[in-house]
């Protein structure tokens, strides 16, 4: 038994020390052109394989990912955070994609063997020595979500056409707004010292989003207040393909009436007072989907920064979410 023991040891020392070597002095080698040793990407890709399968969420988790405005926010994200190392469909990929080890497969092949869920889960973590970043904003599954929807539609050959390069930020800003509706809000109806407020939000991370976290370190901070200005000025015409009923209108009227001595209801903060004036921003006309998506991160805590909203928000069920939604879109 001391033989076996003195064994082990010296063969622990042994491993200790050839690890010690292999860090400190730089024995192994790290260069890209190298590559891997033998069998090393085959270990690797089977380790990520199992890894994703064993933490994805359940198929059941997955909502419907073919609504279109969904798709499009989604390739909109795409076409400026993914498209560098994954390429555009169709697209051939670039000497760059084709140096990095491992090599980034091209979009169409990134998806074909995996499903939504397991997608989702790869986009909201990203994937350790590959490149591949996780989300950059905690919480924020619906925008994971709908960058899921426009890859489920790359798998399905349905994907629509990405919009590549603008010239102008005010372009680059109205792949989306304008352009798309569902969670994409309603910047018209905002005022210019909001939006700017907004964006600078969004650069610190105050307000978390990784859509508009990328979108608005794409754009220099000095354009930010003419950018403000410019959709505080421009008309939205993307709809709201969500319709409301009355009686559902009706429960949110009633859910926006009341407060308590602490938190005030809806309309103190939202609707118009006698000056004209609001001390939060304008909800009527906004869009539902939006909405109900902001409704949900201020309840859930996602959205942090003004407790007063997050009072307001955290006992709301999702039916009540939805009346809200309906009422204020409706207004």
């Amino acid at each position: 038994m001391r033989a076996v023991f003195m064994t082990l040891a010296a063969l622990a020392a042994l491993g200790l020390t050839g690890a010690v070597a292999v860090v400190a002095l730089g024995l192994y080698n790290v260069s890209a052109v190298a590559g891997h040793l033998p069998g090393v990407s085959w270990v690797l890709h089977t380790t990520f394989r199992n890894s994703v399968w064993l933490r994805a969420p359940s198929e059941e988790e997955v909502p419907e990912l073919d609504d279109a405005e969904l798709i499009a926010l989604g390739a909109g994200h795409y076409a400026t955070a993914c498209v560098p190392c994954h390429g555009a469909p169709g697209a051939e990929a670039s000497a760059t994609m084709r140096a990095m080890v491992p090599e980034p497969p091209q979009i169409e092949e990134a998806v074909a063997h995996w499903e939504a869920n397991e997608l989702f889960w790869i986009v909201e973590n990203g994937i350790k020595m590959t490149g591949m970043p996780g989300w950059p904003a905690e919480g924020r599954d619906d925008e994971v979500w709908a960058v899921v929807a426009y890859l489920s539609s790359v798998k399905g050959e349905t994907a629509p056409e990405l919009v590549l390069e603008t010239s102008e930020p005010e372009e680059y800003c109205a792949s989306c707004h304008g352009e798309v509706g569902g969670q994409v809000p309603r910047l018209d109806i905002l005022s210019e010292a909001y939006l700017e407020a907004q964006l600078q939000a969004y650069r610190s991370g105050k307000r978390p989003s990784g859509i508009m976290e990328q979108a608005v370190t794409s754009v220099p901070e000095e354009r930010l207040a003419e950018l403000a200005r410019h959709f505080a000025e421009t008309e939205d015409e993307a709809g709201d393909a969500l319709v409301a009923g009355a009686e559902l209108a009706s429960k949110g009227e009633a859910l926006a009436k009341v407060g308590t001595r602490d938190v005030p209801t809806c309309l103190a903060c939202h609707g118009e007072r006698e000056d004209g004036r609001r001390k939060g921003p304008v909800l009527d006309g906004q869009r539902r989907g939006f909405l109900e998506v902001q409704l949900t991160l201020w309840r859930d805590g996602v959205y942090d920064y003004d407790p007063l909203m997050h009072a307001a928000a955290r006992d709301l069920s999702d039916a009540d979410i939805e009346a809200l939604a309906a009422y204020f879109a409706g207004r």
